[in-house]
């Protein structure tokens, strides 16, 4: 499978760069990872429910990564605390 393009709005920028280092540098690596396969699967990545277009969330310890998958790219939306996610989800809707 070829590599997709990893597209990281500012706002998902804007939230790594609040993170400590260490967290930012873990999710980066997951977000390479996620760049190498993008079809989700796998029990780190669910799709969620109310989005007309495919719109994903991938667990990083604390953190999710919501994202959505085109041919060859992978917009990367939010990088948010989980205890967040429900009250952010309901502004990208």
């Amino acid at each position: 499978m070829a590599e997709s393009v990893v597209d990281i709005t500012a706002r998902a920028r804007e939230d790594l760069a609040f993170l400590s280092p260490d967290v930012a540098r873990r999710i980066s690596l997951k977000i390479r990872e996620l760049a190498m396969d993008s079809r989700p699967r796998g029990d780190t990545i669910r799709r969620l429910s109310g989005f007309d277009i495919p719109t994903y969330r991938q667990r990083i310890g604390d953190y999710r990564a919501v994202f959505r998958v085109g041919p060859g790219v992978v917009w990367i939306f939010r990088i948010i605390h989980r205890s967040r996610l429900d009250r952010t989800l309901e502004d990208l809707r």
